[in-house]
């Protein structure tokens, strides 16, 4: 009986640590500036593979009455199942100070395989 219960540990423990493993994969980029002046857009260029279902979305904003989202462009690559580059906008709403980050998702997914950090600048 002992040795079932062991066994099934093991088990449970090897099943936890091997979904947990993708957590390593994630790749975070912090840093990037953007400055801007009240009513103006600007944009971030990013590479995703949308054919596999990949996208890159806005997770956190850290002052929405700064700067928002203002929306999506998708760049097709030469064929197909070539990246994409998706053009992210944003928009300045008032001068301040906002840090908005994105995540790079496949659809159906719950953790985010890379996340970037953008720091705005509104003038």
């Amino acid at each position: 009986m002992k040795s079932k219960i062991i066994l099934f540990a093991i088990f449970v423990t090897m099943i936890f640590i091997s979904s947990c493993s993708g957590l390593k994969d994630i790749e975070n980029y912090k840093g990037e500036n953007i400055s801007m002046g009240v009513g103006d857009t600007a944009s971030v260029k990013m590479e995703a593979d949308t054919y596999q279902g990949y996208d890159w979305v806005v997770s956190s904003n850290t002052n929405s009455a700064v700067a928002k989202y203002d929306g999506k462009d998708n760049l097709p690559g030469k064929k197909n199942t070539d990246p994409a580059i998706q053009v992210i906008k944003f928009k300045g709403l008032k001068k301040g100070k906002t840090i908005i980050t994105l995540n790079y998702v496949k659809k159906g997914d719950l953790i985010a395989k890379k996340t970037r950090t953008i720091n705005i600048t509104v003038y």
